[in-house]
């Protein structure tokens, strides 16, 4: 049989670079993996910023706080936990965008987080400026009304509400707040128009509630659950899909005549876009084991939370439902600002 010349050189050299190129793969591979672990065992290497778009003293800082001092312990390094509150959390987001994303800038978010770049047309920052970190806790809002109240469930709420023309009065937080775009679904659920008195904060609708002077509000668990209890206010419905543990007397509204109705303010922490993927599995892996000690979870429900402890994929999902969900809700209401 006839060789060309060379050909088994070339077969030869080809045996030996597939060698080599199958060797170089491998090297290549571990190099990314001990790279990896490398980063994972080095960080933090200096202390890492966990900011809050509120005040002090809310659920999210609360929180916030709590991660943090978990994380704390875990490593070599602090977490620090900075407030920076205005403009519904826009400012300190925004900052976020401008951060180096290294994993040491990172801020606990809640719903609003989505909504805000859907009232605010003028914001520096997108949805996709961010890397979605860790989903953390839920919570629903309870509907709950003053003692003096006619109605004690949301159905007579329904029926008394189409038949006032001016809308009966409902207090939130805000123009724009989780609060007040919940109330809007509702209307456009129930076909009613409930009359929206917007506060500068949850903790005065709630004192007004109390005091009488108007009658209903959407109340987190944590800030209602003493006074419902104190029979300082009765509870009407909760929002979320599922009755509320620390409630289960109380139904939920989707069983109280607006089937389908659900929603629930939740809790997450998130980067910068461009973290890297290694860092936030890592920090995703940290956050998960602070969420599975007992104490955490025990003082998460306390404050009328549910633990999630959902990946960075899961909560991308969420947050593009969520975006869909309240555009709609949003538009019909026309709600904007600048």
């Amino acid at each position: 049989m006839y060789h060309p010349p060379f050909a088994g050189a070339r077969r030869r050299a080809g045996r030996v670079l597939a060698g080599l190129s199958v060797g170089v793969l491998l090297a290549a591979t571990t190099m990314v993996a001990s790279t990896t672990v490398a980063q994972a065992a080095d960080f933090p290497d200096k202390p890492v910023r966990l900011m809050v778009g509120m005040a002090p003293g809310g659920s999210n800082d609360t929180v916030a706080r709590m991660v943090a001092a978990e994380l704390s312990k875990r490593w070599p390094q602090p977490v620090i936990v900075e407030n920076k509150p205005g403009a519904n959390s826009t400012i300190a987001t925004g900052e976020l965008k401008r951060a180096t994303p290294d994993g040491y800038t990172l801020m606990l978010v809640i719903s609003s987080h989505v909504t805000n770049t859907l009232l605010y047309p003028n914001l520096s920052y997108t949805l996709k400026d961010f890397a979605p970190v860790s989903l953390i806790a839920d919570t629903p809002f309870v509907l709950v009304a003053n003692p003096k109240f006619g109605p004690d469930n949301v159905h007579d709420l329904i029926a008394l509400a189409k038949t006032q023309q001016k809308g009966i009065d409902f207090g939130t937080p805000g123009q724009g707040s989780t609060q007040h775009i919940s109330l809007e679904l509702l209307d456009q659920m129930a076909g009613i128009r409930m009359n929206h008195i917007p506060y500068k904060g949850g903790a005065p609708a709630q004192t007004d509630v109390i005091g009488g002077l108007i009658p209903l509000i959407f109340a987190t668990p944590t800030q209602s659950l003493p006074f419902i209890k104190d029979h300082k206010l009765k509870a009407l419905g909760v929002t979320s899909a599922q009755r509320l543990p620390q409630l289960p007397n109380v139904p939920t509204l989707a069983e109280s005549g607006v089937p389908g109705y659900e929603a629930n303010v939740w809790f997450g922490i998130i980067a910068p876009a461009g973290t890297p993927p290694q860092t936030v599995a890592f920090l995703h892996k940290e956050i998960s084991r602070v969420l599975q000690e007992p104490g955490v979870r025990q003082r998460l429900t306390e404050l009328g939370l549910t633990t999630l402890d959902e990946t960075p994929v899961q909560f991308q999902q969420l947050i593009d439902t969520e975006k869909t969900k309240w555009t709609k809700v949003i538009q019909e209401a026309n709600i904007k600002f600048d």
